[in-house]
């Protein structure tokens, strides 16, 4: 489909069949840049998973935000990283949960929860 065609759906539908188009190499710049801020919920679990967007998927009154679906996916690898980083410095989980806690301001149960996978 060329372009011009997606306006034809009036529906989430032609956002979703858009996005699929470019996939995920521009999918975050045409979700700001199309204004589908919020979409249904079943369109978010849809795109979510056929794209592999790794979002962090809230549902709230009228669907998902997807924007905010975006930051959290972004600031969930920025603590990811960081914890990696303080691994290789040879900090212990007590430091890396106080260090990540106030330098991203999240919970002790958000670290505990990226920080586990990695213990096992």
């Amino acid at each position: 489909m060329d372009e011009d065609e997606f306006v034809k759906f009036h529906t989430e539908l032609g956002f979703a069949m858009k996005l699929l188009k470019h996939q995920a190499a521009d999918a975050d710049e045409l979700i700001v840049r199309e204004g589908h801020r919020k979409v249904s919920s079943e369109t978010a679990y849809f795109l979510n998973a056929v794209m592999k967007l790794n979002l962090e998927l809230e549902e709230e009154p009228g669907g998902v935000d997807m924007c905010k679906a975006m930051e959290k996916r972004d600031q969930r690898k920025e603590v990811t990283e960081a914890i990696k980083a303080y691994r290789l410095d040879g900090a212990s989980d007590e430091d890396i949960i106080a260090k990540v806690m106030k330098l991203y301001n999240v919970t002790r149960e958000y670290v505990l929860a990226l920080l586990a996978p990695k213990q096992a």
